[in-house]
């Protein structure tokens, strides 16, 4: 009989070359209960070792052995659980925590479950350095282990991304739509009946499909879970790892409860730092106008946030949150009219104006994207009925 190779030898040959394998050639052996197979082998970074449900999740590639045709690439850049079989393996999975390994054993998938289970019966220790960057995201938890979303690499992505759908759906900015209304409209986006609506739901859906789109998720331990739980059915804040077949929540715990304690904490005041760069803002914005009606000159004072881990610190705690005064640039005067006198979430940049001899002149935020709180609210309430189990997603 054959020696068999050494585990790590084999799955760097094969990330190096690149030797073509694919998924289709690997039939699994079928059981009743679902499928099982005796040998596959995980190739990749451990992200975490969870003690109380003896569970490491380690995110990379896996591989079945079938006797025809040798090992076979199943799956690669995912979240994969992994049991080990003894306290032994145990204890190296939980000391190889953001190392890069490969582990051995068999695994079995159920009927209805997203996620294979593998259970480790050797592990070796590799030196092949796999990236994985932070990555943060919101949208709607459909179920603990799926979600609806879209990724927040900037803090200015939360505004941009609903303005876009507030636009293609014309939703109203003005005041907050009763559940009726919602009802109405959401019902004409995922069952379109006549031309109207039709224009409608194709609008809608061809912006969602520029930013969103639906994840199988694992959970970092029992209070990541615990947070999914809790935003069940309504929207939310991840932050983990972001993986091409499933993703992985560290960490969950803002909901749209969180967003709104946020909103009603914020207050105006602070000064215009001299900072530049892309920003977001949730501040009340005030229109001043000359004797004539016409407005000459709009500001906006409250919470500025530039980082996507500083919006969700200020969500978490509004008092943490910078409090600033811009006057804003790049507005028409029907959008001033209607941001005037109300708080609104705002997108854009801040932008230093300076001479030759690079003294500072002007500062400013020039306006990209905004919605007024009803219209903040008022896409959130009718995106949460169009998407999900039963809607778009």
């Amino acid at each position: 009989m054959r020696k068999p190779m050494l585990l790590v030898p084999l799955l760097l040959a094969l990330l190096i070359i690149g030797v073509p394998i694919f998924p289709a050639a690997a039939q699994p052996y079928q059981d009743p209960n679902g499928v099982y197979y005796k040998q596959a082998r995980v190739f990749g970074k451990v992200v975490t070792f969870d003690s109380q449900r003896n569970l490491a999740i380690v995110f990379g590639s896996i591989y079945v052995y079938e006797p025809d045709s040798g090992w076979q690439l199943v799956d690669s850049r995912k979240f994969h659980l992994v049991t080990p079989v003894n306290y032994q393996i145990g204890d190296s999975l939980a000391g190889a925590v953001n190392k890069t390994v490969a582990v051995e054993g068999p695994y079995q998938a159920w009927p209805g479950q997203k996620e294979e289970v593998i259970e480790a019966h050797k592990i070796e220790i590799a030196n092949y350095p796999i990236e994985t960057p932070p990555w943060y995201a919101f949208g709607k938890t459909v179920t603990t282990d799926h979600i609806v979303k879209f990724n927040l690499s900037q803090a200015t992505d939360l505004v941009d991304v609903l303005a876009g759908l507030q636009k293609a759906a014309d939703i109203r900015q003005d005041s907050r739509l009763a559940p009726e209304e919602v009802s109405r409209l959401a019902g004409e986006i995922t069952n379109p009946s006549d031309n109207a609506s039709r224009s409608l739901a194709a609008r809608m859906r061809f912006e969602l499909a520029k930013s969103w789109n639906d994840k199988w998720v694992v959970t970092k331990n029992n209070t990541a879970a615990n947070d999914l739980r809790a935003g069940v059915g309504g929207w939310q804040f991840y932050e983990g790892l972001l993986g091409y077949n499933n993703s992985y929540i560290e960490k969950a715990p803002l909901i749209r409860k969180n967003l709104d304690a946020f909103m009603d904490a914020i207050h105006p005041g602070g000064g215009t730092p001299e900072e530049e760069g892309p920003a977001a803002m949730y501040a009340l914005v005030q229109a001043e106008r000359d004797k004539y009606g016409k407005i000459i000159k709009v500001t906006a004072s409250g919470a500025l946030i530039d980082t996507v881990p500083g919006l969700l610190q200020a969500i978490a705690n509004p008092s943490s949150a910078h409090i600033e005064t811009w006057r804003l640039e790049g507005w028409t005067e029907k959008e001033a009219a209607e941001m005037d006198g109300h708080y609104c979430w705002l997108s854009g940049s801040r932008v230093l104006v300076r001479d030759e001899k690079g003294n500072l002149k002007d500062q400013y935020f020039s306006l990209r994207n905004y919605l007024t709180r009803d219209g903040f609210n008022n896409t959130l309430d009718i995106t949460r009925n169009v998407i999900g189990e039963g809607g778009v997603f």
